[in-house]
């Protein structure tokens, strides 16, 4: 059973650095800057609310300055709830804050700590700064210091992985390293006004109930098929076969390119598949597949025009996200007698640089 915290909790001090700056950028850029969650476990855009109220850690109202204000004269209310990726074992957190007295009140800095705790962080080891991110994001980049709007937003809350002093950089404790386990686990949020404001006292500490994938669900019943998913998949039996998946932009939505590299009557072949840009949706991508024909080695010094390249028809594959890790492709390839039939792939290789699960 959840317990949801709705009364006020304990009000205290808490120095703190220079907020960041919040940005947008392009529809694809999903940041793995050491959250621990991955990236593409939030995708299109930002809930306004929980898919299920069970899911509501947090939902009160709270006494908070407004910008220069020496006092606690506006209110602002903080719901929290968890969703579950479509990575078995992973959550992530969402923060959405709505200025209801519209005064001009800036978003909280956040700081966290493992376990629940009331006492006052101060500088121990152990704490670890946050940051609230919209999506897309970039750089090391949060929403502190902006301006909550008066209809309210929502953030995906990140954390910093390394303890805010730890003891020897080169050499970090376990307890010095917030882990996707540990933001799984009952973990507390301190959200802090003393920056901005003179009021004695702007800090509010709230724990964090732990991660429950039976009412935290994700934030669609499919998986959104992203740029983190290209790659190379393959079947497992299937000998020196695979699917190579490419995701791009092009417009406002992506772009889907894939290929398989498989045999035919124990010749070597591709079937090629490509999509017209597609909007960023959960589901299967669903697209006609080829089999070029009549081209040359690129080297050769007679190329054939690209209207002298043939594609016969070889039926239709629908591409769909599992994991990170794993899709599956239903096809109909009944055009070249290979029937119909779903066929479960998994990742060969990393992509370096573009992981689509860091934590694995």
């Amino acid at each position: 059973m959840r317990l949801l915290i709705t009364s006020s909790l304990m009000f205290v001090l808490l120095a703190i650095s220079t907020p960041g700056r919040a940005q947008l950028g392009e529809i694809n850029l999903l940041t793995d800057l050491g959250t621990p969650f991955p990236p593409g476990c939030i995708s299109i855009g930002l809930p306004n609310q929980p898919r299920s109220e069970d899911s509501l850690l947090i939902d009160n109202d709270f006494s908070v300055p407004s910008v220069n204000s020496n006092s606690r004269d506006a209110t602002v209310n903080v719901q929290i709830w968890r969703v579950a990726c479509a990575d078995e074992g992973y959550s992530v957190v969402m923060v959405r804050l709505e200025d209801v007295d519209n005064d001009i009140v800036l978003v909280p800095q956040m700081f966290v700590k493992t376990g629940a705790t009331l006492d006052p962080f101060g500088a121990d080891r152990e704490q670890h700064q946050a940051q609230l991110q919209s999506l897309p994001v970039g750089g090391n980049i949060g929403a502190a210091g902006d301006i909550i709007p008066f209809d309210g937003a929502t953030w995906v809350l990140a954390v910093d992985p390394i303890s805010i002093n730890p003891r020897d950089p080169d050499n970090l404790r376990d307890s010095e390293i917030f882990t996707p386990e540990e933001y799984n686990d009952v973990f507390t949020i301190e959200m802090t006004w003393d920056f901005y404001s003179r009021a004695d006292t702007s800090s509010y500490r709230l724990p964090l109930d732990l991660f429950d994938p039976a009412i935290d669900p994700p934030q669609f019943d499919q998986t959104i098929l992203n740029g983190r998913h290209s790659g190379l998949f393959l079947k497992a039996g299937a000998e020196r076969q695979g699917l190579v998946i490419q995701v791009a932009e092009q417009g406002d939505g992506n772009f889907i390119f894939a290929i398989f590299f498989t045999f035919i009557d124990g010749e070597p072949i591709w079937v090629v598949s490509n999509s017209a840009a597609v909007p960023m949706e959960p589901g299967p991508i669903t697209m006609r597949a080829d089999i070029p024909r009549g081209g040359a080695f690129m080297t050769d010094i007679n190329q054939p025009s690209l209207d002298e390249i043939d594609l016969d028809r070889a039926g239709e594959i629908s591409v769909e996200a599992v994991d990170c890790n794993n899709i599956k492709v239903h096809y109909d390839f009944s055009p070249i007698n290979k029937g119909t039939g779903t066929l479960d792939l998994f990742r060969l290789v990393r992509t370096a640089g573009y992981d689509c699960n860091p934590w694995e």
